[in-house]
């Protein structure tokens, strides 16, 4: 099927596209300083990003198009993963706690937003009621981890509206331009994710808000004309080829890691 006929969240949610997203995902979520600090204390993905990356879509795909044991089975791995992560606050520091239901609703929001961003500039915009659907389905991102499903979001109008409200109230902190640098210098990733490292940076610079981006002053998110230029090139040959692949291609990586699942 080709992804633009897509018409509901179960269609739009194992397509590979939306992984262009995750860096600025990831990088809006620690723009948090709350889940920044929190980050950059407990948590190892710099030294080992694709632990962080496989458990990460493992819950994403379990959650969305999974089984009632895979999904059962992922929550209670995050829910235990989470239950270390908080500390008190500092002089410098925010308290944090990863249990906080305002800080989980941020990072679904993030998955939400930056998941459907990439699609937007790959495939172009879903019908309005599609947009909708898609919004509401990653909900259970974070609902399923106990928010309370009263402050997420019945649709794309009122999601975009508290996005910008919350994305004005971000402060990057120091923890968080540490944990984005070594994130995108990706020192001790395999290499075949080292090589694809400058097209990662280059949608995670375009993908990003331009306030968020600049707050981050990192060489790696410098986005100069020549940069845009790279980004919306690329972003156009994959537009003209991600639509003709095969399901297969397409949702290899969502398969793959629902069939981990179930080993």
């Amino acid at each position: 099927m080709d992804p633009r006929r897509a018409r509901s969240f179960r269609e739009v949610a194992p397509e590979s596209v939306l992984l262009g997203g995750a860096g600025a995902a990831i990088l809006l979520q620690i723009a948090d300083p709350r889940v920044g600090r929190g980050v950059a204390v407990h948590s190892d993905f710099v030294r080992d990003p694709l632990k962080r990356l496989w458990g990460t879509l493992d819950y994403i795909y379990a959650v969305s198009l999974g089984s009632d044991a895979q999904r059962s089975r992922v929550v209670e791995h995050v829910n235990h993963a989470h239950s270390y992560v908080h500390g008190p606050a500092t002089e410098t520091t925010p308290a944090y706690d990863a249990d906080d239901d305002d800080a989980r609703l941020w990072v679904a929001m993030t998955l939400c937003h930056c998941g459907t961003a990439a699609w937007e500039a790959v495939l172009g915009e879903l019908p309005t009621d599609v947009q909708d659907e898609v919004v509401r389905g990653y909900g259970a991102l974070a609902t399923s981890l106990g928010v309370p499903s009263d402050l997420w979001f019945r649709d794309r109008a009122s999601f975009d509206a508290a996005f910008a409200a919350r994305l004005a109230e971000l402060s990057v902190s120091d923890d968080a331009r540490r944990v984005a640098h070594g994130l995108l210098a990706a020192d001790h990733a395999p290499l075949w994710l080292r090589a694809a490292m400058p097209l990662v940076r280059w949608a995670t610079a375009g993908l990003l808000p331009p306030a968020v981006r600049a707050a981050f002053s990192l060489p790696q998110l410098r986005y100069t004309r020549a940069t845009d230029l790279l980004f919306r090139t690329s972003i156009g040959f994959i537009g003209k080829v991600y639509p003709v692949l095969p399901d297969q291609v397409r949702q290899v990586v969502a398969r793959a890691r629902l069939r981990s699942l179930t080993a």
